[in-house]
């Protein structure tokens, strides 16, 4: 998730686009096949039948300044809240995941290179069950890691 100051901006008829986006995510995880297992649990237990964990990470960076002279960060909920920064099934987690982006948005430039790293980690860490694994980035602007 772009955590830049951009996203600040109006977004169609939505005066925030950082929250119009989490309201947008709230909705879309209302709709997808969640497996419903929390982020604790180990592999799936059942078949998969094509259901999915989602995990969210903000990335921005440390300036509202490019490449040269700021640095990446990213952060996703911390060990204890929501899913943990973990992937998830089930549906409370994830919303409490939205719930603490919007209360800790960035609001910074937009640099990807540690959200990249941290995604990497996520999909490392959650069980291996055989499942395809995604990544989508959604970005309003320019991305000025170098």
């Amino acid at each position: 998730l772009d955590g830049s100051g951009s996203m600040s901006a109006p977004f169609g008829r939505h005066p925030h686009g950082f929250y119009g986006l989490m309201e947008m995510l709230r909705d879309w995880m209302k709709t997808l096949p969640l497996n419903g297992e929390k982020a604790d649990v180990g592999l799936n237990s059942a078949p998969n039948t094509g259901e999915v964990r989602v995990g969210l990470i903000q990335f921005s960076g440390k300036n509202k300044i490019g490449a040269s002279q700021g640095r990446a960060d990213a952060k996703a909920t911390p060990s204890g809240t929501g899913s943990g920064g973990r992937l998830s099934g089930d549906f409370d987690e994830l919303s409490t995941d939205v719930d603490w982006h919007e209360a800790n948005y960035y609001a910074k430039g937009t640099m990807i290179q540690l959200g990249l790293e941290m995604a990497a980690d996520m999909f490392h860490l959650s069980p291996n069950d055989g499942r395809q694994r995604v990544l989508i980035i959604i970005t309003d602007g320019k991305i000025y890691d170098p």
